[in-house]
């Protein structure tokens, strides 16, 4: 059974441990899924965690980041899943769905929600079977929130069937964390994207290509979306190309770049992209 939340109308205050509070101060434009994580670990237990942005609607969703809190060797299951939910299944989401009326309707939607889905109440079948069945996912807690009206982004909870799916008093007890992660969002600690939604990748690219001519085509793939706050996984997806190129790419674009005076991180190429 589907259950859906609108939190921007609870009311009352969640008691939650100091250290979850903690944990969410650290998180950063850096390292986004891994404390929010370990704050979620602190008050029930959370295998996987997957920060999606959705754009508008027909387009495909990009994986911001990601953290499982026990990774399997040889594997990244959390991208791995990812990649096949973009590639096959997101049009049929039901957070998919909600995601394009926020765009539809409400461009200043300032609310959270939340939405839990059974593994049975899949409504596809090969997503059901290529996703939940296969890496043996009961269920699914999603938050929902818009941190700037251009964006919309869903934070995505999976727990293993060992620890069996999420009970109501677990639920009961995560829904307050969903206001909280996305007024992180919304403060300025964690900002993935520095350029508006009318600054297209298509557009940094010819920025770099002018100001950096020495960059190779991919490498400037690279610098655009590092630019706009992706993180190497999300770049990787985005590319269709392992995360270790990805981080060979940006070694290299960030040498030549620093070779003819120009930036060495992500704050300085967004700076330097940014002068007249």
């Amino acid at each position: 059974m589907q259950e859906f939340w609108d939190l921007s109308r609870t009311t009352g205050a969640a008691q939650l441990p100091a250290s979850v509070l903690s944990n969410l101060l650290n998180v950063s434009v850096h390292t986004i899924s891994q404390p929010i994580l370990e704050a979620l670990n602190q008050i029930t237990g959370v295998d996987y965690i997957s920060l999606v942005e959705h754009p508008p609607s027909g387009q495909k969703p990009t994986q911001v980041a990601h953290a499982a809190k026990e990774r399997q060797p040889h594997r990244d299951v959390t991208r791995e899943c990812f990649e096949r939910y973009r590639n096959l299944y997101f049009k049929q989401d039901p957070v998919t769905q909600l995601m394009d009326q926020m765009h539809a309707h409400d461009q200043k939607f300032e609310g959270v929600a939340a939405l839990h889905v059974m593994r049975e109440d899949i409504p596809d079948n090969g997503w059901k079977r290529d996703i939940y069945e296969r890496e043996n996912l009961p269920d699914r807690l999603s938050f929902l929130f818009s941190p700037k009206p251009e964006r919309r982004m869903a934070v995505n909870l999976y727990r293993s069937a060992q620890r069996g799916h999420f009970t109501s008093a677990e639920l009961e007890t995560l829904l307050p964390l969903g206001a909280l992660i996305a007024q992180v969002f919304r403060s300025g600690l964690v900002s993935p994207k520095v350029f508006n939604n009318q600054t297209t990748l298509e557009q940094l690219e010819v920025a770099l290509h002018a100001r950096a001519p020495c960059l190779s085509a991919r490498e400037r793939a690279v610098c655009a979306r590092i630019a706009t706050g992706m993180s190497v996984d999300g770049i990787a997806v985005d590319l269709d190309v392992a995360p270790s190129t990805v981080m060979t790419l940006r070694k290299r674009a960030y040498a030549k770049l620093q070779a003819q005076g120009g930036p060495s991180d992500r704050l300085r190429l967004v700076r330097w992209l940014t002068v007249n």
